[in-house]
């Protein structure tokens, strides 16, 4: 979904949802990725996750330069699919 991928695992304890970001080395240099991560954790902090998860969302180099909206929305999309899903 737009350069975003999100893996999600129950958690035993049913606590609040935590996140894990990740981006590969072929999104760029260090500085490019670091743009990415913050992106991603704003994106992630925007939107309501399930509790009782952890999600592990995945970012490509188009995640730097995409509309902010479009990536919130692709994050919570991929976030209720995989929260859902459990």
């Amino acid at each position: 979904r737009n350069g975003v991928v999100v893996t999600c695992a129950p958690r035993p304890d049913g606590g609040p949802a935590r996140v894990g970001l990740s981006v590969r080395r072929t999104a760029g240099g260090a500085v490019q990725r670091n743009r990415i991560k913050r992106r991603l954790r704003a994106a992630a902090s925007s939107c309501e996750l399930p509790p009782g998860a952890d999600f592990v969302i995945s970012g490509d180099a188009s995640v730097a330069t995409a509309d902010f909206d479009r990536l919130v929305s692709a994050v919570a999309e991929a976030a209720a699919e995989v929260g859902g899903a459990r």
